[in-house]
This record gives structure tokens, sequence and C-alpha cells, in this order.
């Protein structure tokens, strides 16, 4: 199935040192930088859908790493996510279609300043009872459908992007992380067809600095 990603463009009105084949450069870690993120998508590999609404509540980010349990904890709200150290960096609140953003366009989710620190914890938390898929014959698959969308929670989820390496975001510079939301894969059918068995969502997102 032809790979369908969902980017996030994150831009750090700081500099950002990241590589995925060595370590990194902190020693410009003074003030804040601004953190702009950006949303944009391509291709959706499915000719039966006619969009994919996932309704995003908030974009997360922490300096310690994360797991898939770990995402998932604490995302009711900003105040509780506060407590395993997230520090929100998005708030769209907002259905967003997927499928609308190809071809190089790109949504602006959200700007925030961020302590110049090295960043290893990234999650995206949707709200699964405002998401769902729409075919093109006008069936609209959600969490409460026949058939239907099975998503990880009935209400919200934290779900880990994954980077490539650690983001260290300096006082000085710009550079963009992009994060990967692949759709294609992110939607499993559960049967033959879409219409009559619905989809499983099992994301799959991924981020690295460009």
């Amino acid at each position: 199935m032809k790979r369908s990603p969902l980017a996030f463009c994150i831009v750090l009105a700081g500099a950002v040192v990241a590589s995925a084949c060595g370590g990194s450069d902190t020693a410009g870690l003074n003030g804040a930088g601004t953190l702009v993120v950006k949303l944009t998508d391509a291709p959706f590999p499915t000719d039966s859908v006619k969009s994919v609404d996932i309704f995003v509540v908030r974009v997360d980010g922490r300096i310690a790493d994360v797991d898939d349990a770990s995402a998932d904890q604490n995302v009711a709200t900003e105040d509780q996510a506060k407590n395993d150290g997230w520090k929100t960096l998005a708030t769209p609140n907002a259905s967003i279609d997927l499928l609308s953003l190809q071809n190089g366009v790109t949504s602006t989710l959200g700007e925030v300043k961020l302590d110049a620190a090295s960043y290893e914890g990234f999650r995206l938390v949707i709200d699964a009872t405002k998401s769902g898929v729409t075919l093109k014959n006008g069936q609209t698959l959600t969490g409460t459908s026949s058939p239907s969308v099975t998503f990880p929670s009935a209400s919200r989820s934290g779900i880990k992007i994954n980077l490539a390496a650690p983001v260290v975001v300096n006082a000085q510079g710009t550079t963009t992380m992009v994060v990967d939301f692949d759709v294609g894969n992110s939607f499993v059918m559960r049967g033959n067809s879409l219409s009559q068995n619905g989809l499983l969502f099992k994301p799959v997102i991924r981020a690295s600095v460009k």
C-alpha cells in the first residue's frame, strides 16, 4: 500500500539540531524558541474514501522520552498533562480532514515558545468520539456506527510520535521538524469491504528534522 504521510511541519524559531546518525550539539541552549505547528497530507490510497476527519485536540511535547502507554496517560486536560512533564505545543481543538491537505498544502495548528532544551517526547491527542471516515457513497464510519472505525479509546487518546532522534531547541535559528501521520497504514480494513466491515485505527506517526 502506498505510504500517505500527514505532515505536521513544526518550525522552531530557535535552532533545532537533531541527527539520526549521531549525537546532538547542545551548545546553544539558552533562552527560548518559538514553535509553529503546520499540517499537510499526501494522497490517501483508498479510492472509496471521501474524507478522513480526525479531531485534533492538541499536540504535546516534553523533554523526557515516552512510550505508547505513557503517551496515552493524563490526556484529559492540559493541567493534567503537566503532571507528566508535557508542554502543550498546539491546541487546534478542531476536526481536520486529512485528505484536504495534499500536494504540499499545509494548515497551521498553533505556535508556542519553548525553553531551549533537548526534547525526546511528542504526542498527538485526538478525540475519537468526534473523528470518523466518510466514504464516497455518503456513508460515515465512526466509533459508534455499524460498521465502525475501531479507535484505541472511546474518547481522548494520546498517540506517540516516533522520533528519528531527539530534537534540540536552541535560542537562535530556525529548523523544521516534519511529523508524518501515515494515513494509508493507520487505517486497516477489517474485512473485504469498507462499507460492510469497517476499519481498525492503528496510528503510525513518525517525525524527523529536515
